[in-house]
């Protein structure tokens, strides 16, 4: 009888004693609105910890809501604060919460009182060739930056939204918007699957012109020594998408089109000479 009662006081004891350990998660300060930034996570922990124990900073969906809470970041003592960081792969929202819980014992602690803005989702920026993603030799590839941003670094050292590449290789550009998020994205250009080279003498072709350039729509596509039908012919847009121009006179060397139809900016004439891709660039102002 009295090692039970040993027995149920240790128990009380130890169940009295987890029931007085309690985490209050304070105000959080946020040090950026980017996917990627770092939170400072202040928070109050009263009761025992014995040594193994490790607080750990938690972050909430959307919503506010814990039914799948994120670790984002951890501390092996009490030392009241947690330096924490947004996943890269968060979405944006602005009704985030965190909360601090302990592992030895298990305590839960209670959601900071101010709410979590994520404002910018790094991964959603993306780099579009044009025409495509592959190259000839003295042929051009514009890279364009889908992200509206403040600033462009790109690899090469230019710092405009769209840059003009002629060789193969791999292309990185860092984006910061205009809330100073930063998001880094990379292509890679490649040499074009097919040979870029026939049996036509470079003169032949290195002769294809357009004219005029800039141009307010209309323009002459001038084909020198080479004779084309319309369908060897296509016009992309800056992102790689085929457009919709209209040809005024398809036949012989010289062929007439109009981009009144189409938005001011860059254009590509893709023209198909056997198994040889040349591409001009014409602009549109």
């Amino acid at each position: 009888m009295k090692k039970f009662k040993l027995l149920f006081a240790t128990v009380l004891f130890n169940i009295t004693l987890h029931a007085q350990n309690t985490i209050v998660t304070d105000t959080i300060l946020q040090l950026s609105t980017c996917a990627g930034g770092n939170i400072i996570v202040p928070f109050t922990a009263t009761g025992n910890y014995p040594a193994g124990n490790v607080f750990t900073a938690q972050l909430s969906n959307a919503f506010g809501q814990f039914t799948t809470p994120i670790n984002i970041g951890s501390v092996p003592f009490n030392i009241g604060l947690i330096f924490a960081t947004i996943p890269l792969n968060t979405n944006f929202g602005f009704l985030y919460k965190i909360r601090v819980v302990s592992s030895n014992p298990s305590i839960i602690g209670t959601a900071c009182p101010n709410t979590l803005i994520i404002t910018q989702v790094a991964q959603l920026n993306q780099i579009v060739a044009a025409p495509n993603d592959s190259i000839c030799e003295g042929d051009e590839v514009t890279l364009t930056a889908l992200n509206p941003a403040g600033s462009y670094n790109w690899s090469t050292g230019d710092t405009t939204q769209f840059i003009t590449v002629t060789q193969a290789g791999n292309y990185s550009v860092t984006v910061t918007d205009f809330l100073m998020c930063e998001s880094d994205t990379s292509i890679t250009i490649s040499t074009f699957p097919q040979p870029c080279v026939t049996s036509l003498e470079e003169n032949n072709w290195s002769n294809i012109s357009i004219s005029p350039n800039p141009t307010a729509g209309k323009f002459l596509l001038n084909m020198g020594d080479l004779t084309l039908v319309a369908e060897q012919i296509k016009i992309y847009n800056s992102v790689g998408q085929l457009q919709n121009a209209v040809i005024q006179n398809p036949s012989a060397q010289h062929l007439g089109f109009d981009l009144a139809n189409l938005a001011n900016g860059i254009y590509f004439v893709k023209i198909a000479l056997e198994n040889q891709i040349i591409t001009k660039t014409i602009v549109k102002e």
